[in-house]
């Protein structure tokens, strides 16, 4: 039997988008913890919003090349499960933010993003050494990218970029990931619209 694919909605900043995801209730909901996005939002924010959020919902931050000391200020405040890398983190700022994690016990799923337009690009992803590998056209593009480029990866991935309602279900079909990753894709005049998170949820898992 094949797995279901999950769905994670990314870029959550309003009392309205967390209305929204607990309503439909995708598997995850990301939010900006880097100010080198529009969609960021502070850590008293987020910290707010996720105590609204629905506790069977799993709150990854979305960090961008941020001290490590930054992110374990999240993780010490419990108000993330995940951290994704959306910079140029490598394998040693993985191991290190790892040791911060374990002297802090908060060790949480690492998910590293990689823009795929090459070959090259794809062997980067498989060869990272976190949890999962988010594969994107880069960052908030609203554009896929050549899927074709996704052969024989070997791992659980996420998939980003260029997703909406109307694609969700040809990607995972397609794929087979292990999430989709979608934001731009769920929103009208740069807001979430909560029924386009409907669509997406309900698409995915028709």
């Amino acid at each position: 039997m094949k797995e279901k694919c999950r769905i994670k909605i990314c870029g959550l900043r309003r009392d309205e988008d967390i209305r929204a995801v607990n309503l439909y209730k995708p598997e995850y909901a990301g939010f900006i913890c880097s100010s080198a996005y529009w969609r960021y939002i502070p850590l008293e924010e987020v910290q707010r919003l996720r105590n609204n959020l629905d506790p069977s919902i799993i709150a990854c931050g979305v960090f961008v090349d941020e001290p490590y000391e930054y992110i374990a200020e999240y993780l010490k405040k419990g108000v993330i499960d995940m951290v994704q890398l959306h910079g140029s983190e490598d394998g040693y700022y993985i191991r290190q933010l790892r040791k911060v994690m374990l002297f802090q016990d908060t060790l949480v799923p690492i998910i590293k993003a990689y823009k795929i337009t090459s070959d090259a690009d794809m062997i980067r992803a498989k060869a990272s050494i976190a949890d999962y590998v988010l594969l994107d056209s880069g960052a908030g593009t609203g554009r896929t990218f050549d899927w074709t480029l996704i052969r024989d990866i070997g791992r659980p991935f996420f998939l980003a970029g260029g997703l909406t309602p109307d694609n969700i279900r040809e990607a995972a079909d397609r794929l087979h990931p292990f999430a989709v990753d979608i934001s731009s894709g769920v929103e009208t005049d740069r807001m979430k619209d909560p029924e386009k998170i409907r669509q997406s949820v309900q698409n995915l898992r028709a």
